[in-house]
């Protein structure tokens, strides 16, 4: 019983904290709308609430959305029941095709990882000091590159996984235009294990848009050797937040997403 209190309290937690927060889509909107517009194919791998895929569907985006966590899979079919723009599919992503175990926090769900690695380091900062992962779950994986084959290329692709975005990035062989991951400030490695590998696709340029604020930091793009120097430094403090990087050969793009110092 105080498992399935603690399991459902997690999941109403992670719906407050994703829509209903006043404002949340109107300042993702407005982030978004700079780098997509209506009939673009987006991907939001790791959708969790749904407040990403709802922000792209909002923009008139054609969104295939995956979650593995079967209660939030659950929600989204139901919340975007009746967008025929939304696809969701209830799968993991990574490297191969198959299966992968979820480490899932019950409490806080959003937490949920496919990465060990990300676990063991996550002891070590102050942000995670709470989150207990108590629960394993073996869900089936795909890869971007399937989810290609089955959908088309996407102009944006968004990845928040806990650490496990570079695993995401591995099954991928073609460079997309636009991409999100996560970052941690105390916990840089997994972001910059992405970058990595997102500079073997081809070559990006890099924005932060710290924690919640659904804003790029960055008057000019970085290249992706001051973008790991800034995340390796400890992202000027900043706990948490959203690496984005645009092709640089997207030129005309990034002139427009640059402001005057």
């Amino acid at each position: 019983m105080l498992q399935r209190l603690t399991r459902l309290t997690g999941f109403l937690r992670s719906l407050a904290i994703y829509l209903a927060r006043p404002g949340r889509l109107k300042r993702e909107t407005a982030l978004l709308e700079s780098l997509i517009k209506a009939g673009d194919l987006c991907f939001d791998i790791g959708a969790h609430a749904g407040n990403r895929t709802r922000s792209l569907a909002h923009l008139g985006a054609q969104v295939v959305a995956l979650e593995p966590q079967p209660p939030f899979a659950r929600f989204l079919s139901w919340y975007f029941r009746n967008q025929v723009s939304v696809t969701v599919i209830p799968w993991a992503v990574g490297a191969n095709l198959g299966e992968v175990e979820l480490n899932i926090s019950p409490r806080t769900p959003t937490t949920t990882t496919a990465s060990k690695a990300f676990v063991q380091a996550a002891t070590h900062n102050d942000g995670f000091r709470q989150v207990r992962w108590t629960e394993r779950l073996i869900v089936p994986q795909t890869t971007l590159d399937q989810l290609i084959t089955q959908h088309g290329q996407p102009r944006f692709c968004k990845i928040d996984v806990e650490g496990y975005e570079a695993e995401v990035l591995e099954g991928l062989s073609v460079p997309l235009t636009i991409l999100s991951i996560e970052y941690l400030g105390q916990t840089p490695q997994p972001a910059i294990k992405a970058l990595t590998r997102l500079q073997e696709l081809a070559d990006y340029r890099y924005n932060a848009s710290p924690g919640e604020s659904m804003t790029f930091h960055f008057a000019s793009w970085l290249s992706a050797t001051e973008m790991t120097a800034w995340l390796d430094a400890g992202a000027e403090g900043q706990s948490f937040g959203d690496i984005y990087a645009v092709r640089s050969s997207e030129t005309a793009l990034l002139e427009t997403l640059q402001r005057p110092e």
